[in-house]
């Protein structure tokens, strides 16, 4: 097998192992559960427990072959559905900006062990699902009460 397909082959297992770890949360997630943050911890917890796979996914800047696993979109789709309660004009974009939060707590926690945190990565998921969907809430109901006030 040559070198390209192999290492191709390896991203393939480790997406689809992170895919199915977060497919797995969000489907046994019980009812009432916050699935932002079901699927932040999820996120987070396989990145920390896999920080070689999740690095080379996601920290490398060499080139990477488009990925083959097949659930990937699936899983995309389904953090843009719920990223809707971020931003319900720009879901994709709420997505994105979800992910960038999620990849700054691992790759910190990764890189920066010598610091003290002060919060669990799982509570910093928290706090950052919540500051994000209470600004939204927020604007969502001056809007619905006629107020014209919008914070930065």
């Amino acid at each position: 097998m040559p070198e390209a397909d192999l290492r191709s082959a390896v991203l393939d297992a480790e997406y689809t192992s992170l895919i199915s770890a977060v497919g797995a949360a969000l489907d046994g997630a019980p009812d009432g559960a916050d699935r932002l943050v079901v699927a932040g911890d999820a996120y987070i917890t396989w990145a920390l427990e896999h920080p070689g796979a999740y690095q080379l996914l996601f920290e490398s800047d060499d080139e990477l072959p488009a990925t083959r696993a097949e659930h990937g979109p699936r899983l995309q789709r389904r953090i843009v559905e719920l990223a809707h309660r971020v931003d319900p004009q720009a879901p994709f974009a709420a997505a994105l900006l979800l992910w960038s939060a999620w990849h700054g707590v691992v790759s910190l926690r990764l890189h920066k062990t010598e610091w003290d945190w002060d919060m669990t990565p799982h509570e910093a998921n928290r706090r950052l699902v919540a500051a994000l969907t209470t600004r939204h809430s927020s604007q969502k109901s001056s809007a619905e009460n006629g107020s014209q006030h919008h914070e930065p």
